[in-house]
């Protein structure tokens, strides 16, 4: 999260694979996301550059050896309006928790992730959610809706989210209201 001259901006992201070589690219992504955050005035301006991050990264990766990385990610814009712009970039949607069923937000098509831009001639938009006051965003990578059981069930996100109601900042799960 960075607070900008044009809002607050979100990272929520997951770089693929595990251990230092991917340690290591979601450093230049954390950095480059910092740094753009503050430059760029447009969401869409912003992922060009974590873009660019990925590539570089890329770059270096293969001149060492290590392995390509891509990073799904969720980048979000939040201002004092009740409407809140997001890019997905082949990322899991957020659920948006307040009174009523709850789903996750709706983007249409995901999008790629960052470092493989040049897999499609689409370019990444701005899409625009309702995120009223009072209301919760969860955001969560594909290590909780691809969570298995020893049996091989799917954690059950959105049923175990109906059962636990709305949960609001700062409060226990005592207090959180059935939906």
């Amino acid at each position: 999260m960075v607070a900008s001259p044009y809002g607050t901006r979100l990272l929520f992201g997951d770089v693929q694979g595990k251990g230092l070589p991917a340690i290591g690219a979601a450093f230049a992504m954390l950095g480059a996301f910092r740094e753009a955050a503050q430059r760029e005035p447009t969401l869409t301006a912003l992922v060009d550059s974590l873009e660019s991050a990925v590539v570089r990264h890329n770059v270096f990766a293969q001149q060492t050896g290590e392995p390509e990385r891509f990073v799904t990610a969720l980048i979000l814009g939040v201002d004092a309006s009740t409407d809140t712009q997001a890019v997905n970039c082949g990322h899991p949607p957020p659920y948006l928790l307040e009174a009523g069923p709850v789903a996750p937000v709706l983007f249409g098509d995901p999008g790629v992730p960052l470092g493989l831009a040049d897999l499609t001639p689409k370019p990444r938009t701005v899409v625009w959610f309702p995120f009223p006051a009072g209301a919760t965003l969860l955001a969560c990578s594909d290590g909780v809706t691809e969570a298995r059981s020893i049996t091989g069930v799917f954690y059950p996100l959105e049923e175990r989210l109906r059962a636990w109601g709305v949960a609001l900042p700062g409060t226990s799960p005592a207090t959180w209201s059935a939906t």
